[in-house]
């Protein structure tokens, strides 16, 4: 439980909403808009430079502001019965001696052409062997303050001296003063109005001779209480402004909100406990993060590493560095007895193993010892197979980080056949983390289907479409893999395989007045998904995405290799995807989607393109009822149309939680959704009925999400050219389901 304490206050999630502003006084608007044109003027990540720093990180509580009382607890009215609550003194006693978390680390950052490069050189994890690398690569405080939105822990602001974020607040000139010769000038700012769930206000001290701003001062008051302080030094080799100290704390605000781990990864309700005890002891904690900037360099050489952050192999063991970088502070006594205390603390409660756990589950797996239990596999269910019950295992990093076995058998209750892959992989880079693997697989796959190879790695906790679909094609497939990220911030995937194919309904190929049942593809599949904007950190271990931005790329070629072990077809496809997303301070948020294909050849029905039909052939509305999917058409019916070559946009604004107690958060969703198909030789294809839809396909619909443990519904109406003569057969209702982990 403390250990979710620690990740309470280390990533509470906000947001800040977007006002209006207005200058009361001539010489206020003249003071702002010369301190907007100077900090415009100074773009830090324009000037090649690099420097070091210390940052320490506290999770604690002030023992003089706690209760050492024992509390009685009574449960009945009658008071006959009760229960006794010594957690406020027990929380007491173990702040008095130490912190609650503690993390420091030392890092040395590189800025050449605009690119940052962050190494860091030391790592101290009170407690744990491992570190959450995950976290290490958040930055909970910005170090540029000339650009447009600034990050305070996970909240993000408008920053009020910047172009536009200037409009958004009202300032005021407080007070003038002298310091060493220097006129200074406190310029105060408040937004406009009262956000939504902060409140954003502070101070700037100002040079008034150069407009130069020395010290900047944030309090935002919400969700969190947060205070940040950041202390600026003149450089004349530099010419400008930089960084040397920064404090940030954070206290607990009085709203009682999910809060968001790890970049939306993992989530945990607040710690308002549902428990009989009296002491509430969240309201007593604050987190405290500070940093030391030093060693500036403007004679600096590039930085030769892959990813924006790189943590040096020895940086765990590399404990001198703290002793010797930076002095040891005086007024901290609880410091040391805090690495001391976790250490038996994480050892009893065993703190490091639930961890590990919860990084597994998040991928789809359960860890037993050195296995992994693959989730995906134990239940599913469709129309081919019934109940589909499974079991997928594999090796995982405790068994060896260079070597690994995988596969899995399932079974469908409804056909009665056994299905199953088996598989190995060797690691050939850790630098690139670059994997070759092989497997045979016998198994069953949607027809049609819009197969991207970087979505098959993604775990998904459920797939609502396949409960419906009937059209299915069993293959015994021998394949070999090779993934890498040898290309920054390019996730890479190669496949080669060989292929046994056979419909599981009467579809009969008919291309040059052949008639192919069952055939055999040789495909080779090169994939590329480009994050330009992510930030990737690269640990001794693995390479993790530690802070997910948009547009997000991708582009698949599958190419039917002629003359090579029996196949049959020469085809080529080739499929791209953009993805992005816009978050607002206000907490809306936008995503579109748009995805294309194309298939030129001779290409059988198995390997085209259904673009994901949802939607149960039944004339009743309610009989039509079931989960909505993702990025599906949700009134479109299951093997309605078939394409060669596509084009699908998505378009959804997601608009702000309305929290209305603690179990019923809805979020409204508006969508809409279109898609353009085309087919050269609709006549080759026989024992199946179906369109094409060159005119396009159209619904758009609302989405309430969330509303109740993760459930929702959502409706959507289908218009346009392909638009059904019933009103009642072009709606749409499905259950939704978001599931409470951020996935």
């Amino acid at each position: 439980m403390r250990f979710l304490t620690v990740v309470f206050f280390f990533l509470y999630l906000g947001l800040s909403a977007q006002n209006k502003t207005s200058y009361n006084q001539d010489n206020t608007f003249e003071l702002v808009k010369n301190v907007v044109r100077v900090q415009n003027n100074s773009k830090l990540l324009t000037i090649n430079h690099n420097y070091s720093y210390y940052e320490k990180t506290v999770v604690s509580a002030h023992p003089d502001s706690i209760s050492s009382t024992i509390d009685t607890i009574y449960k009945n009215r009658k008071k006959n019965k009760f229960s006794i609550d010594s957690s406020s003194y027990k929380f007491k006693k173990l702040v008095t001696k130490q912190h609650l978390y503690q993390f420091e680390k030392v890092s040395d950052v590189f800025i050449k052409n605009s690119t940052k490069k962050e190494e860091i050189l030391g790592i101290k994890m009170a407690g744990l062997k491992q570190p959450i690398y995950e976290l290490i690569g958040q930055e909970f405080m910005p170090t540029d303050f000339t650009k447009e939105n600034l990050k305070f822990l996970t909240f993000t602001i408008k920053n009020p001296v910047s172009l536009n974020g200037s409009k958004k607040y009202i300032f005021s000139i407080d007070t003038n003063y002298k310091t060493n010769n220097t006129n200074l000038v406190k310029l105060n700012f408040n937004s406009t109005t009262l956000f939504k769930k902060n409140k954003v206000n502070g101070y700037y001290i100002v040079n008034k001779n150069t407009f130069a701003i020395q010290k900047a001062v944030f309090i935002i008051n919400g969700i969190v209480n947060i205070q940040a302080e950041t202390n600026f030094e003149w450089s004349k080799k530099g010419k400008n402004w930089y960084p040397i100290s920064q404090n940030l704390l954070a206290t607990k605000g009085n709203h009682n909100h999910n809060i968001d781990i790890l970049g939306e990864t993992i989530r945990f309700d607040n710690l308002q406990s549902s428990t009989n005890k009296k002491f509430d002891y969240t309201k007593d904690l604050y987190l405290k993060i500070t940093r030391k900037y030093l060693n500036y360099n403007f004679e600096v050489t590039s930085k030769k590493q892959l990813y924006q952050i790189q943590i040096d192999k020895n940086a765990i063991s590399n404990k001198d560095l703290f002793l010797t970088f930076f002095e040891k502070d005086s007024l901290d006594a609880r410091s040391d007895q805090t690495h001391k205390t976790l250490d038996s603390l994480v050892t009893a409660e065993r703190i490091e193993k639930k961890i590990y756990f919860g990084k597994k589950l998040i991928n789809g797996q359960i860890p037993l010892g050195f296995i992994d239990l693959a989730v995906r596999h134990i239940f599913k269910y469709n129309n081919q197979e019934g109940f589909r019950l499974g079991l997928g295992l594999s090796t995982n990093d405790r068994f060896s980080n260079w070597f690994k076995i995988f596969g899995y058998g399932a079974y469908g209750t409804k056909d009665g056949v056994f299905k199953s892959q088996i598989g190995t992989g060797f690691r050939l880079s850790k630098k690139s983390n670059t994997w070759l693997s092989g497997s045979f697989t016998d198994d069953i796959t949607e027809f049609a289907d819009v197969t991207l190879m970087a979505d098959n790695k993604k775990y998904k906790l459920y797939d609502p479409r396949p409960f419906n679909i009937s059209t299915f094609y069993n293959h015994q497939t021998y394949s070999i893999n090779i993934e890498s990220k040898f290309i920054s911030q390019v996730e890479t995937l190669f496949n080669l395989s060989k292929s046994r194919i056979n419909p599981l309904f009467n579809y009969v190929y008919q291309p040059n007045n052949d008639n192919v049942d069952f055939y055999n593809l040789t495909l080779a599949s090169l994939s590329f998904e480009w994050s330009p904007y992510s930030k990737f950190l690269q640990s001794p271990q693995n390479i993790f995405e530690v802070e997910k931005n948009y547009p997000k790329f991708l582009i698949q070629i599958i190419q039917s290799v002629p003359n090579v072990f029996e196949n049959e077809f020469n085809f080529t496809k080739i499929d791209t995807r953009i993805q992005f997303e816009k978050k607002y301070l206000s907490g809306h948020k936008t995503t579109l989607l748009w995805q294309a294909g194309i298939s030129i050849g001779q290409t059988p029905l198995s390997h085209l393109y259904s673009i994901a039909p949802n939607n149960l052939d039944k004339n009743s509305l309610l009989k039509r009822i079931t989960f909505a999917s993702k990025t599906s058409f949700e009134t479109m019916f299951f093997n309605e149309f078939y394409s060669d070559k596509y084009t699908f946009l998505q378009l959804k604004h997601y608009f702000y939680k309305i929290v209305l107690s603690k179990s019923i958060k809805p979020i409204f969703v508006l969508g809409s959704k279109a898609a353009f198909g085309y087919l050269a030789h609709p006549e080759y294809h026989s024992g199946i009925t179906f369109k094409t839809m060159e005119k396009g396909f159209f619904e758009s619909g609302l989405e309430i999400q969330n509303i109740f443990k993760g459930f929702g519904i959502s409706s959507y109406y289908r218009y346009g050219p392909y638009q059904l003569p019933r009103w009642e057969d072009n709606l749409a209702i499905k259950i939704s389901f978001t599931l409470n982990l951020g996935l």
